[in-house]
């Protein structure tokens, strides 16, 4: 099929799946994987992916990695910076090593464990916040905490694929591991002066050049720079795109910068990419890793569940307010998709653990904001009742 008449169609049907989606009450994402599935080999098989598709859909994993950056709040961090790093500490390492155990328990190599651990570490950041927004949570101290473990969660994911990924290196022996570690530690000393230093002298620059989208040229061109440094020195580009979004995130001009790229992320290049997830998903022979399945779609859910409820009791909340943070951290959406496809992409899982996988992603990014609802509602309805008692109690005494 023509690549014009090819991205024409995969908008058309992205965006009819994603209006029908949100009136179901699931996140938007769900519709544009079911679309891939659809049409490509597993059932219609209308599209094929080639080399056209894995470029924008790559394009697409860098720039949602960018807004993932520039979507953390560093002043929420610094706020809340204590509770928030406990919370998505245990978010991240509650899963994965559950997973790592569970993975290792199917007979999964060493390398594929480790990555399939480090895929439920992740957390959706957007489908939490879509929620909170939509339930007046993202005010309330619960909700700026889960805000600020999500964004750590995602630091956290980042640095840990990076360490992974140097470490089950086919060619990375125990005496690379150290050159390996001191390249990772330049490179995030790099940003950090860079951030300090250089960005905000070339923002300077920019206020006195007069050319159409100074800023949003500006972030891309840090984009694909730090992308192509990370991916020199042997880190995943995707992880230079993602620091790319810090540096952004600190600048004036973020908000509109975020508005932008978004708009046309969200329009275009975020559905080619979730649709090329779909084109190489192949459900021949699903059936054998039904079991596999069925374990990791309720681990998947508890894991999360779990280290977040733990988080939100060592922040000292009580039980209903733990269970919200639990919930908030459940689905893995965007994330998780990207380090799958990276997975694949690497040889560390093979086409059959992609499906299950993608399946198991779909499952927590549709039973999340449903769980997160009800944890809220409940909570709120606990809140009535002691206002309630309180005020009772007070009319009494008078």
């Amino acid at each position: 099929m023509d690549i014009l008449l090819t991205l024409g169609l995969i908008i058309l049907l992205t965006k009819v799946a994603d209006s029908i989606a949100i009136k179901m009450g699931l996140p938007s994402v769900v519709g544009s994987l079911i679309i891939g599935i659809l049409v490509g080999p597993s059932v219609f098989n209308l599209i094929q992916n080639d080399l056209s598709i894995e470029l924008l859909a790559h394009l697409g994993v860098l720039l949602l990695m960018f807004i993932a950056g520039v979507e953390s709040d560093l002043r929420i961090l610094k706020k809340y910076f204590k509770p928030s790093l406990i919370t998505g500490l245990l978010g991240v390492l509650v899963p994965f090593a559950t997973f790592f155990v569970a993975s290792r328990l199917f007979q999964h190599s060493l390398e594929t464990a480790l990555f399939i651990g480090l895929i439920f570490g992740a957390t959706s950041l957007s489908i939490t916040i879509q929620v909170l927004k939509e339930l007046n949570f993202m005010q309330t101290k619960e909700g700026s905490i889960i805000i600020g473990a999500a964004i750590l969660d995602d630091i956290i994911v980042v640095i840990m694929l990076n360490l992974i990924l140097n470490i089950v290196n086919p060619d990375t022996t125990t005496a690379d591991i150290l050159p390996f570690l001191l390249k990772n530690v330049l490179f995030f000393i790099f940003i950090y002066l860079f951030g300090k230093f250089i960005v905000p002298l070339l923002v300077k620059v920019l206020d006195y050049i007069d050319i159409p989208e100074k800023d949003v040229a500006f972030s891309l061109i840090l984009v694909f720079f730090l992308s192509y440094l990370a991916d020199v020195i042997g880190m995943s580009d995707i992880i230079g795109a993602f620091f790319a979004g810090i540096l952004i995130s600190q600048t004036t001009f973020a908000e509109n910068v975020e508005h932008k790229v978004t708009s046309i992320t969200l329009s275009m290049f975020a559905p080619i990419f979730f649709v090329s997830i779909g084109l190489n998903l192949v459900l021949d022979g699903l059936s054998s890793n039904l079991s596999l399945i069925i374990i990791f779609s309720i681990l998947a859910v508890l894991s999360k569940f779990v280290g977040g409820f733990l988080g939100g009791k060592a922040d000292k909340f009580n039980n209903s307010s733990s269970a919200i943070i639990g919930a908030s951290l459940v689905s893995r959406g965007e994330m998780a998709l990207i380090l799958i496809a990276l997975g694949l992409s690497d040889g560390f899982i093979d086409q059959s653990m992609y499906a299950a996988l993608v399946l198991v992603i779909i499952f927590t990014t549709v039973v999340a904001p449903i769980l997160l609802k009800f944890t809220i509602s409940k909570h709120a309805s606990k809140t009535e009742e002691v206002s309630e008692q309180t005020y009772n109690v007070s009319e009494c005494e008078a």
